[in-house]
């Protein structure tokens, strides 16, 4: 019997000395075989949180294991971000990244996480365009009146967001950019805030991805000014698109990746965008993402179109924040 504990003893040393590989083999091999945690970096009930839950949902049948949703807000998603990249590499955490966590680095004095560098991307998730709204109240009814507007008397239009390096923010200032005009940034911690506000008629606009806005525009809350996109959406045919408008430079879009800690093993990263991508091949999920205004992504969606999607954005939006010399934030 002493014999056998030695033995057993001996093996759980040799275990604990496992070259990094040996134990990555063991992750691969046995992925998954326990609970997944789906990390979002906003509150419940918005966009990404919303995404996240449908997600998670058939996951779970598709991974066969339980699979949570747990909600760190705060920093645009940035400190939700951070956590990923420095949880444990093994598949089990995953992170649904997108534009604030790519400018982040540019934004930041002293960055605490880098996105390209510690965070692995799995596969896009979902696109979704972005409507630019006013209240019903507001004399801003078309692109037209507010160009105008804004041209006669600069930062008059007080263009809201959900704060500064959001995807919110960055279009206010594109827009600025692409139309020669001036408008006052106010940045609000939540959306919810921000809406009470568009619809008292404290402020002008705010540019909010399509999905987050249907149901204030549904409800007849607010008016829809214009949307990104080639084309106009089905789910809001009735919204002109920025290009219709002439301002065809504006990178709308919202979109949504999931990434996990870099250094996770290679075959668990493939076995999560196959899962993925059997996912959102579903017709009921398709269906449900689509009605909320969601674009899904086109196929082959592997990891390597997110990697360059995130290297684009990281180009574009780092010159954006240069150019516009906008304020660095810190968390």
């Amino acid at each position: 019997m002493q014999f056998t504990h030695r033995k057993l003893w001996a093996a759980s040393m040799a275990a604990s000395v496992m070259p990094f590989s040996a134990h990555a083999s063991l992750v691969e091999n046995v992925y998954p075989n326990k609970r997944v945690t789906i990390v979002v970096g906003g509150s419940q009930g918005i966009g990404v949180d919303i995404i996240s839950r449908h997600l998670a949902k058939e996951l779970h049948r598709e991974l066969r294991v339980d699979v949570i949703v747990e909600n760190r807000p705060g920093a645009t998603g940035n400190i939700a971000a951070e956590f990923v990249a420095r949880s444990v590499p093994d598949g089990y955490t995953l992170f649904i990244a997108s534009r604030p966590n790519v400018t982040y680095g540019a934004l930041q004095e002293h960055p605490r996480y880098d996105m390209r560098r510690d965070l692995q991307s799995v596969g896009l998730v979902a696109t979704a365009p972005t409507v630019i709204v006013a209240g019903r109240g507001s004399k801003i009814t078309s692109t037209e009146e507010l160009i105008a507007r804004a041209r006669a008397n600069p930062n008059s239009v007080k263009c809201a967001s959900t704060g500064v390096g959001s995807t919110g923010h960055l279009l206010c200032e594109e827009l600025q950019q692409a139309a020669k005009m001036e408008v006052m940034h106010i940045p609000y911690n939540q959306i919810d805030q921000a809406f009470t506000h568009i619809i008292g008629g404290h402020v002008d606009m705010i540019f909010i991805t399509l999905s987050a806005a249907l149901p204030y525009i549904r409800s007849g809350a607010v008016q829809a000014i214009a949307i990104s996109g080639n084309e106009r959406s089905p789910t809001a045919p009735d919204i002109p698109t920025f290009q219709e408008k002439g301002l065809v430079n504006l990178h709308g879009d919202a979109w949504f990746g999931l990434v996990v800690a870099a250094g996770t093993p290679p075959k668990v990263v493939e076995t999560l965008n196959l899962a993925l991508n059997r996912v959102l091949a579903q017709p009921l999920l398709r269906d449900q993402l689509l009605d909320l205004g969601y674009v899904l992504p086109r196929q082959p969606n592997g990891v390597a179109a997110l990697e360059r999607l995130i290297s684009e954005e990281a180009a574009h939006w780092t010159d954006l924040i240069a150019e516009r010399g906008i304020v660095t934030v810190r968390h």
